[in-house]
């Protein structure tokens, strides 16, 4: 997987040794922002005119050919990342990817092998890709990054299955006749076993009606698009098997003949032999309907079109017994600007024809508030034919066999409320139109405040009452993240998407804890219920612990994920006939007591230290840098200063933006007392620097910028927070602006034109 376009390595911690103290966010001297060294905006995007002019007027301060003997190296080495900046963003196609991915990932896919360099996705094209827009080379390229991903990921994984292994250890928890509970070493047996495998294939099939027309060039190129990324292919398909039993322990009984010349009958013990229950072997196929059957002529008229916009997909069993379910998924929107209706209807042939009609399943959700979706289903179950079709074939209907095997398949209708959780990477966004943290917390305020919008907006919960002719019951579901830190339930990383690349967030590098809570009340009184954990032990491995209450006693469940394999080990501790409320209270209070002790007795300790020393050694490095920084900022000073001064003499001349003074970097708080060592400032001038971003009569800084990878910027505190103060004149007036590395700089300020 890519992943390159991160701007830096973050470090957070705590070094008391060198006195930092606080949640410091530090890039590790990231590449230079090319918006930043051309004194450009991103948003909105720069024209081509902007660039040039922009690129022209930096070449008349470090042209190296125009600078004195002392200063021609600075200014060879300024230059040519000048240079850089200004052939990447005029070439549309390397400003698509640097917005993307960053330089990295333009040398990178312009290189040897990449998407645009020799042997590159873009040499085996049968389009073009030097003719197409800006917007159409976006497309591509993330269609073509997002498979080479998913290429990426697919080898990591050989095969896709699970393993499950039933333990008894009953004998570990047992309750005596004054309901005192006691604790034993159990005898722990393997008592069923279950296995599962299946994997995934695209299907070609031939069109049904011939060559599918595109309605305009606009989906042509799409479609073009999709088939280059495999996302156009005719159907999907899977296929899958299981096989499910329990492990049967035989004895053999024999007769024996001593030496004494008596015979005897011995019992011998046999090794176990697996007994399989049920065997499963099926397929799911998964048809691209608009790629089968076009989008003109009769598919573009109703009720064709219904199908030509669904999500079909046949799902076949061939054991243990034969049986079809078709499934079809669409969205209905009656009124325009209404949330649409999600419906999905499913018929499914278990039986013959000559036996009993489809059953059928329909679902029906929809977003009734924020982040809400009601859902309503109902399930017909197995019915017989009507009695006036029995009447008039008597051939058909259920046999007395039939009729016993479905007695368990009942019709139900399920009406239900569910709240999902926020994927970690919607969590971690902050959209331009929201209010961001408040620029007078600090960084330790503002780190908790977006750990607390993380983890409310990891909640998930869901209710569903469920009503059949059996009877009734409430399920009750919740879910959250416990223990802030990197999520658990972060599913494998996608970073490419058809809107961009979206590197996942990382917070800081402790774990934390998806807590599951679920419980079922059924209309006949009797409650179950399952508390679970998981947490993330690897890049791609989860391990959870979970609890509860079921139909066999109470039940003790240890799983494995890792990308598509599974492992499940439920553990019986106490039959269902001595599960009493204290039993079941000591029982699942001792492995949550246990873990937490491990988790905060031992591993959070150990990852402290770790990131306290990684910190720490980056803190001396980045000190050592800092000569040389320093040096190189006052070099590019020295060489821009005579052009700034002359563009500022213009605007002085106009009445516009004109800076008088700009300092940044290190001031102690004051809402506390700074750690030994810094109590002091640490700033640097900056005024030649930021009267160089002038443009216009204006000056932006974006907050999405590091401020000091400004060209004439250096970091004078490694690890410390850090704020630019500016002082400026506009139209005859003096005003003051600060902030933040986070925040955005925009001078003059509204309320400074509203005054005047």
């Amino acid at each position: 997987m890519s992943s390159f376009g991160q701007q830096g390595a973050e470090f957070r911690a705590t070094v008391e040794d060198d006195g930092l103290e606080g949640d410091y966010s530090m890039v590790d001297y990231p590449e230079t922002d090319y918006y930043l060294l051309l004194g450009l905006s991103r948003n909105p995007p720069p024209t081509d005119a902007e660039i040039r002019s922009a690129y022209r007027s930096l070449s008349l301060s470090f042209h190296p050919d125009k600078q004195p003997s002392h200063l021609r190296h600075a200014a060879e080495s300024q230059f040519r990342h000048i240079q850089d900046a200004y052939d990447t963003l005029i070439d549309p196609k390397k400003r698509v990817v640097y917005d993307i991915s960053g330089a990295e990932g333009v040398r990178q896919e312009w290189g040897q092998l990449g998407a645009m360099g020799i042997g590159g996705e873009a040499q085996k094209q049968d389009v073009g890709v030097k003719t197409m827009s800006p917007d159409e080379f976006r497309r591509w390229f993330l269609k073509t990054m997002k498979k080479r991903e998913r290429q990426a990921i697919e080898s990591l994984v050989s095969s896709r299955g699970g393993i499950t292994l039933g333990v008894d250890a009953s004998s570990m928890v047992s309750v005596d006749e004054d309901e005192d509970v006691q604790f034993h070493i159990p005898s722990p047996k393997v008592t069923t076993y279950g296995v599962t495998y299946n994997f995934d294939t695209p299907l070609a099939l031939p069109q049904l009606w011939g060559t599918a027309e595109v309605e305009d060039a606009e989906s042509e190129g799409k479609e073009s698009e999709d088939a280059q990324d495999g996302g156009s292919e005719a159907a999907h398909l899977t296929l899958s098997t299981g096989i499910v039993g329990g492990l049967a322990h035989p004895v053999q009984k024999a007769t024996v003949e001593y030496e004494d010349g008596t015979e005897g009958e011995e019992t011998l013990k046999m090794p176990p032999i697996l007994a399989a229950k049920n065997f499963r072997l099926g397929a799911t196929l998964s048809p691209n309907v608009r790629s089968l059957v076009g989008t003109k002529g009769i598919w573009a008229k109703h009720p064709f079109a219904l199908l030509r916009d669904s999500a079909v997909s046949f799902e076949g069993l061939l054991l243990p017994q034969p049986s079809l379910r078709a499934t079809i998924t669409r969205n209905f929107q009656p009124v325009a600007g209404v949330q649409p209706f999600n419906v999905s209807v499913t018929s499914i042939h278990s039986r013959s024809l000559g036996e009993t009609p489809p059953s059928f399943e329909v679902q029906i959700s929809r977003e009734l508030f924020k982040k809400k979706i009601g859902v309503v289903s109902w399930s017909s179950g197995v019915c017989n034919w009507p009695e006036f079709l029995l009447g008039w074939f008597p051939s058909i209907g259920m046999g007395i066999q039939s009729a016993f095997a479905s007695a368990s398949e009942v019709g139900h209708l399920q009406i239900g409320l569910i709240a999902p959780a926020a994927s970690p990477q919607a969590a971690m966004e902050v959209d331009e139109d929201e209010d961001e943290p408040s620029g007078d917390l600090d960084d330790d305020d503002n780190h908790s405040l977006k750990k607390r919008r993380t983890n409310h907006s990891a909640e998930a919960w869901e209710s569903h009452l469920q009503v059949s002719p059996g009877g009734g019951a409430l399920v009750l579901k919740y879910s959250r993240n416990l223990f802030s830190g990197k999520p658990a339930d972060d599913p494998v990383k996608t970073e490419w998407s058809s809107e961009g690349y979206f590197p996942m967030p990382a917070m800081d590098e402790a774990r934390a804890v998806r807590l599951e809570v679920s419980t079922i009340a059924s209309s006949d009184m009797s409650l179950s219920w399952a508390v679970k954990g998981i947490r993330r032990v690897g890049e791609y491995t989860r391990l959870g612990l979970g609890i509860g209450i079921a139909d066999k006693g109470m039940m003790l469940t240890v799983t494995w994920r890792r990308l598509g394999q599974n492992i499940d080990i439920p553990i019986v501790i106490c039959p269902a006939s001595e599960a009493t409320n204290g039993a079941t209270a000591l029982t699942a209070i001792f492995p949550w007591l246990a873990y937490c002790a491990v988790e905060f007795g031992y591993i959070r300790p150990r990852d402290r230290k770790k990131r306290r020393q990684e910190a720490a050694r980056r803190h001396r490095e980045l000190k050592k840098l800092l000569p040389q920084k320093r040096e190189e900022s006052l070099q590019a000073i020295e060489l821009m200063t005579e052009q700034v001064q002359r563009r500022q003499g213009r605007e002085e001349a106009h009445d516009g933006l004109v800076i008088l003074k700009a300092e940044y970097g290190y001031i102690p708080p004051t809402n506390k007392k700074p750690k030994n060592g810094f109590t002091e400032p640490r700033v640097i001038d900056v005024t030649i620097p930021v009267a160089a971003l002038v443009n216009r009569g204006q000056l932006v800084i974006s907050k999405k910028s590091n401020k000091f990878q400004i060209l004439g910027f250096h970091d004078p505190a490694p690890l410390l927070p850090k704020r630019l103060k500016i002082w400026y004149r506009f139209q005859g007036r003096d005003h003051y602006v600060e902030a933040n590395d986070k925040e955005k700089v925009s001078c003059p300020l509204r309320a400074h034109l509203e005054s005047i």
